[in-house]
């Protein structure tokens, strides 16, 4: 389906619509709100605990007088970890029985709150509601934020922008509009809708996490593995994983792979309780620092995936598509953590028909793990870029380019050739000079369809699935 030029918004708050409408105006489509087409209108009362029902009453009261505009109401709420019997859905309205009567007062009095706690996780959420002129009815989620700063920051911000802290580090309010699409709550739900209006919206579902990919998933690789082919020198204690993590976060990343044992061509095995060793301090630390951060493993042994899913990763990434042993079928259906499925043809043959052999591997893989009972939702594909036989260059180019037949599967595809060895065999290039060209190849893998970039320079990764985006919705 082809974006819309006019979307009409049903609100009164003339703020609220300013703030939609910068989001929308990225993807060159206008926002308007009814007032300009038709009299201001006095919308039915709303409930208290159902945003669905809020924004869809909304939507539905402005498009009865407009039956041939795209019409779109909201419907938000703020949620306090520490203070769970606070505002909710009710937030302007309980503002307003407190007396505050200004952002700059509302915003204090919630950063009083909380002065006495350290639990300092909150969100905000917007649900949207779209009808179409043909009737159709469209919903989507948006949350932004992960914890109420310790002071109101950024002055370009409205509302409570300038308080919920992201992932980034600084307040929604201290993003340009291009990154607020990935991190605030009217931001994030506006790429969900435009991806539903152009039959885009896949969801990976990953241990209560609903990763979506209107602007990429940014898959940040952080080794904690000496022997890694890219960046094994660097690899350090805890501490330095830590630290590593909270700046790919910061730069953008919408999962951290934990990597304790490299697969590069000719790697020697560790045993499981080595391998163990090194990532499970890793993956707790992120979660204790990082509450709402989203943890994949790389790794293709059972006993280390027990021990990953119990020290709380969210994805296991198994470079041998997890039917190699009976026992991780079992295991991961007995969960719900998101699964990473990789063709790899290191030891066997392909034919000159190397997107045929994809996939029929990804037909009998995905229907070996459905049969087990795990979920599609749950499953992304990796055609495995790297892993072919003999590091054959010319095979890792034609899975390159057969990326986008893997949208059949209707699942996310990975693209993983950050600083992988193709570089080197056409171009000569040393593994600390093939950044640019990575991101050339993963641009177009991008541009394919492969939407989940695993990659070692996360911030130059998020800049380019943004702007590829907002270059393709422009008009």
């Amino acid at each position: 389906m082809t974006l819309p030029h006019r979307i009409v918004f049903a609100s009164n708050n003339s703020a609220k619509t300013a703030d939609v409408a910068k989001f929308f105006k990225l993807y060159g489509v206008e926002l308007v709100n009814y007032r300009e087409l038709i009299p201001a209108q006095n919308f039915p009362p709303e409930t208290i605990d159902d945003q669905r029902l809020n924004a869809h009453v909304k939507a539905q009261f402005i498009h009865e007088f407009l039956l041939e505009e795209y019409v779109l109401a909201d419907d938000s709420g703020m949620f306090l970890r520490a203070f769970p019997e606070r505002f909710g859905l009710t937030t302007a309205r309980e503002f307003k029985a407190l007396g505050l009567d200004t952002v700059e007062a509302e915003n204090q009095y919630v950063i009083d709150l909380y002065r006495a706690v350290d639990e300092r996780s909150a969100y905000m959420a917007a649900i949207f509601v779209l009808i179409t002129p043909e009737h159709e009815v469209i919903t989507v989620e948006g949350r932004g934020g992960v914890a109420i700063s310790p002071e109101s920051r950024g002055q370009f911000g409205k509302g409570l922008d300038t308080i919920f802290l992201t992932e980034t580090g600084k307040t929604i309010a201290e993003l340009p509009i291009a990154e607020q699409l990935n991190y605030h709550h009217r931001g994030r739900a506006t790429k969900r809708l435009l991806a539903k209006l152009q039959d885009e919206d896949i969801i990976w579902q990953a241990n209560g996490h609903d990763l979506t990919q209107e602007t990429g998933i940014i898959y940040g690789v952080l080794n904690v593995s000496p022997e890694s082919f890219y960046n094994g020198e660097h690899v350090g204690g805890v501490a330095v994983s830590l630290g590593q993590a909270t700046q790919q976060l910061a730069d953008g990343a919408d999962v951290i792979e934990v990597g304790g044992q490299t697969t590069r061509p000719g790697f020697v095995p560790l045993t499981p309780e080595e391998e163990i060793t090194r990532i499970v301090p890793v993956i707790q630390g992120i979660k204790k620092t990082h509450p709402y951060a989203v943890v994949a493993v790389d790794t293709y042994k059972y006993e280390v995936m027990i021990a990953a899913i119990e020290a709380g990763a969210d994805i296991i990434n198994d470079v041998n598509g997890f039917t190699d042993d009976a026992r991780k079928l079992s295991l991961m259906a007995a969960t719900d953590v998101g699964l990473l499925t990789m063709f790899n043809p290191r030891d066997n043959e392909l034919s000159v028909d190397i997107a045929a052999d994809m996939m029929a591997w990804f037909t009998e893989n995905l229907a070996s793990l459905e049969a087990a009972g795990i979920q599609r939702e749950r499953i992304a594909l990796d055609p495995g870029v790297g892993y072919s036989k003999n590091s054959d260059v010319y095979q890792d180019l034609a899975m390159m380019q057969a990326v986008g037949r893997l949208k059949v599967f209707n699942r996310p595809i990975m693209t993983a050739v950050s600083n992988k060895g193709w570089a080197k065999f056409l171009f000569d290039l040393p593994k600390d000079e093939r950044a640019d060209l990575s991101l050339v190849a993963a641009t177009e893998m991008y541009r394919l369809g492969a939407k989940v970039l695993r990659v070692h320079d996360v911030k130059s990764a998020r800049q380019m699935t943004s702007f590829v985006e907002l270059l393709k919705n422009a008009h």
